[in-house]
């Protein structure tokens, strides 16, 4: 199925995010966030890491010092599909942020994500 842009498929938000990278991140949703899965691409000759936050906002998250409460590492020019069986929850929200390090603030190359919350 190609989804083109955000949609509610069921009680799932389906969110299509065609650049991730350090600036300006994405801002998945405020309040109580359920992640079911995601889709991500790196098209990077390196390993890209994706961070993801429980915050509420882009502002509350200072890559580099805030520690990331799930990171993804997605392998050089390579696809990640996570698909889980009891979702990941962000209380105040999901925030998350494509960069060369697990808990590095240097953005890595804009990346494709489709994530499942």
């Amino acid at each position: 199925m190609a989804i083109k842009s955000d949609a509610d498929i069921g009680a799932v938000q389906y969110k299509l995010a065609s650049s991730l990278d350090d600036s300006p991140g994405l801002l998945v949703a405020t309040g109580a966030t359920l992640l079911y899965g995601l889709h991500f691409a790196n098209g990077a000759a390196a390993i890209t890491y994706l961070q993801c936050f429980n915050a509420a906002a882009l502002v509350n998250v200072t890559l580099g010092t805030t520690v990331p409460d799930v990171v993804f590492p997605i392998i050089t020019s390579g696809t990640l599909d996570v698909d889980l069986t009891k979702p990941l929850i962000f209380p105040l929200g999901l925030v998350m942020f494509s960069t060369n390090s697990a808990t590095g603030s240097t953005g890595a190359a804009s990346h494709g994500a489709v994530l499942y919350a």
